[in-house]
């Protein structure tokens, strides 16, 4: 290639049968001169939503690239970076639209997305890649009935269990969100809908959709899309790091709240093991570092979404190296200081929690009968 070519990626991601097939079809029959390709990805064996594009009438088979049987951000990422690669040098596209399966999480693709753009513009033999927006299809009908204690959502056929964890983690991580099927939910829903996403999500611009018509304005040369800003987005996050400012109104309105549990304790974990299995529904979203008895010097992330629950090692606590070695990691990282206690370094658990209808006292009142002494 003697001229480097610029070609835009979009990443779309959104649970089964929200309606991505549809958007990507109105995508491919665009009548503004945008030539687009379509990368689907599906875990199974048949690529179904590649067929349903094809079968549709407005695409031909160069088009349309089936990735089948993996996941993008594993088994299948040297085969999307083939093709990602393969695409933009044929000069033939603008713009590549990749549609993530239904049970993705929109992280850990993003994350190989972004290191290949990186990798693309370090030559001139071939064109460069830029990822230009992250979108989140969402069913309002769906989610709707999902926020609000619905049961009849999963079908037998679909084996991830817990739909709000992933509409959690599509809403959280994407620059534009689309609220398809706008037309099945009433217009104070759909407002009550906006305030639960601004209260997971902060910066994704929220377009409303029926039967997937978007402007391509919205989907196209957005510009949006910035990794660290994307990751920031979620509320937990920012209210980690601002827990004084994070309330908004529009969001207070329909009793979607967030606070910041703080504590220079420990919990005793089989405690808080009972706890988190039996609390309330009204909590939707927890996120952050918990300090356990189980080993004083470990930091963990505790996570949960929807159902799932997940706790992992994060690192050891700076406090529990040696003194010499605490005071050159503080000299080197000044910041830690800013949360450093005389008595316990950086030993404390904070976990930032967003619900509705919650009883943030009752809340409270059971961590801290979780809570236990340090012994060292």
């Amino acid at each position: 290639m003697t001229d480097t070519k610029n070609v835009k990626i979009a990443l779309i991601t959104g649970y089964l049968g929200a309606g991505k097939t549809t958007v990507l079809n109105r995508i491919l029959a665009n009548s503004e001169g945008v030539r687009a390709a379509v990368i689907v990805n599906d875990i199974g064996e048949i690529n179904v939503d590649a067929s349903l594009i094809k079968e549709g009438g407005l695409a031909d088979g160069d088009e349309v690239i089936p990735l089948t049987n993996g996941c993008l951000c594993c088994t299948l990422s040297d085969d999307l970076n083939l093709q990602l690669g393969d695409i933009a040098d044929s000069g033939d596209f603008d713009y590549i639209f990749i549609e993530a399966s239904g049970i993705c999480e929109p992280i850990p693709i993003t994350y190989t997305l972004s290191t290949f753009c990186n990798q693309s513009k370090k030559t001139d033999k071939h064109a460069h890649l830029e990822l230009d927006n992250i979108v989140a299809v969402v069913d309002c009908a769906r989610m709707y009935d999902e926020f609000n204690g619905g049961k009849a959502l999963l079908s037998d056929s679909i084996e991830e269990d817990d739909l709000e964890n992933l509409l959690i983690q599509q809403i959280e991580f994407c620059s534009t969100l689309i609220l398809n099927k706008s037309d099945l939910v009433t217009p104070e829903q759909l407002r009550e809908l906006k305030a639960i996403i601004r209260g997971l999500q902060r910066d994704a611009v929220i377009v409303e959709a029926v039967r997937g018509e978007v402007p391509m304005s919205e989907l196209v040369n957005t510009n949006r899309f910035d990794f660290d800003k994307a990751y920031r987005s979620a509320v937990w996050m920012d209210a980690m790091e601002h827990p004084e400012e994070h309330d908004d109104p529009e969001v207070l309105e329909y009793e979607i709240s967030t606070f910041v549990y703080d504590r220079r304790r420990p919990f005793d974990v089989d405690r808080f093991n009972d706890f988190v299995s039996s609390w309330p529904e009204s909590i939707i979203r927890v996120k952050g570092k918990v300090w356990l008895n189980c080993d004083f010097d470990m930091s963990y992330v505790f996570e949960q979404a929807g159902k799932q629950v997940q706790l992992y090692e994060n690192g050891i606590f700076y406090d529990s190296f040696s003194e010499e070695e605490k005071q050159q990691i503080l000299l080197e990282h000044p910041e830690l200081l800013e949360d450093w206690s005389s008595e316990y370094g950086d030993r404390m658990t904070k976990l930032c929690f967003i619900g509705r209808h919650m009883d943030k006292d009752e809340i409270i009142a059971k961590l801290d009968a979780c809570l236990t002494e340090w012994i060292h």
